[in-house]
């Protein structure tokens, strides 16, 4: 972080994600007193270090790490650096994580056994999802990176386990899934629905259909409309109203994803001749 960058944070919730907050903030100069939270808070330091005292003592998250509270623990807040930490947080309520994983093979408390994490791969997980979170998303992606996170949280810092039933054998289940997503492209389909039509439980579902296809559902979902919307292009829809068409919430994310699929803005692909 740089001298004097400024201080800022926002909290807010999340439509159709009951049970869950948000916090993106930067802090040079405040600092927390102690309290508690009735949710398990989880954060993602992107810039400088924060600092806590908690469970007795000082503590010092650096940046690209998590920080993990448990509910009802007491602790502070403060700037682990010179130049203070950016940061973002999460705040699951308990009943919000026990019904998130009743689908799954076993039970799961909302308690992680470490309260600083350093795990680059789970990071840019729980980041993805927080930016998905902030920014237009369709709810199949918000659900499915929250799935996968959640599960890689507590399958290797709490109590969670994998689905005994092996990927393999859910072929004709992702099948189904993929239809439905052919079939309904145009729709802002829920993670919910695609657990109907296959039959699977989102942990497996998830995996098996990236296992099968080298994607998640809501990569497919959102190829399938960028492909859809590159046919549109050619045959002379403009880039606004290719973008109602196809279900984007508004022209940035349909340019954002346009171009992360092929190279180019949508404006510029539909004006090359």
């Amino acid at each position: 972080m740089e001298a004097g960058q400024r201080e800022f944070s926002t909290l807010w919730r999340p439509a159709r994600f009951s049970g869950i907050e948000l916090l993106s903030a930067s802090f040079t100069q405040f600092e927390f007193s102690r309290h508690w939270h009735e949710e398990l808070a989880i954060g993602v330091i992107e810039e400088g270090a924060e600092g806590l005292f908690y469970r007795g003592s000082n503590i010092v998250v650096p940046q690209r790490h998590i920080v993990a509270i448990n509910p009802s623990e007491v602790h502070t807040g403060f700037a682990g650096s010179e130049y203070g930490w950016r940061y973002r947080m999460f705040y699951f309520a308990p009943e919000m994580i026990e019904q998130h994983f009743a689908g799954s093979d076993k039970g799961v408390d909302p308690v992680i056994d470490r309260s600083v994490i350093n795990n680059p791969a789970l990071f840019d997980l729980l980041l993805q999802l927080h930016v998905a979170f902030e920014a237009a998303s369709f709810d199949l992606t918000k659900q499915s990176l929250l799935t996968v996170a959640l599960e890689s949280l507590f399958s290797q810092y709490g109590n969670a386990s994998r689905d005994a039933d092996k990927v393999g054998n859910c072929d004709k289940h992702t099948g189904v899934v993929r239809d439905y997503l052919h079939d309904n492209w145009q729709d802002n389909v829920t993670l919910e629905e695609l657990e109907t039509v296959s039959g699977l439980t989102k942990f497996k579902l998830i995996r098996a259909f990236k296992s099968h296809y080298g994607l998640t559902p809501h990569q497919f979902l959102l190829l399938t409309k960028v492909q859809k919307a590159k046919r549109l292009l050619l045959e002379g829809y403009s880039c606004v109203d290719t973008a109602l068409h196809c279900g984007f919430f508004d022209q940035s994310h349909f340019t954002r994803n346009f171009k992360r699929a092929f190279g180019v803005p949508p404006r510029h692909y539909s004006t090359h001749e």
